[in-house]
């Protein structure tokens, strides 16, 4: 179990690690894009909980709702950015060349061409 509480930490401390070198990437930008940054740019680590300021008093059911819809959906949209969009880049650039690939074979039989 300690070996796995290992792991989590290493990566849990990567993420940060990148996490703050993309909030570098917008440090002397306007307030507005360091917001938008912070929040779907990947500059939160993708492997913490989103913290909320709570209103002071009582909070409602749907307050409640709302903002731990923020706090557990915030990691899940920085993520995007960060790990999912480079993957389906990779993806789709490999699919390319494997099509070019494909076309620039010439031991691929088409559909137009009879071999005995």
């Amino acid at each position: 179990m300690n070996i796995l509480r290992r792991a989590g930490t290493s990566l849990r401390d990567m993420d940060d690690a990148y996490s703050a070198k993309i909030g570098q990437l917008y440090e002397g930008a306007n307030p507005a894009v360091q917001a938008a940054a912070y929040m779907v740019g990947g500059a939160h680590p993708s492997l913490r909980k989103g913290e909320v300021d709570r209103q002071i008093g009582p909070e409602t059911r749907m307050q409640q709702i709302g903002r731990n819809a923020i706090e557990y959906g915030l990691p899940a949209m920085n993520a995007v950015p960060k790990y999912v969009l480079p993957a389906a880049g990779v993806t789709a650039a490999g699919q390319g060349l494997m099509a070019l690939a494909q076309m620039m074979s010439p031991d691929q039989q088409s559909s137009g061409t009879v071999m005995p």
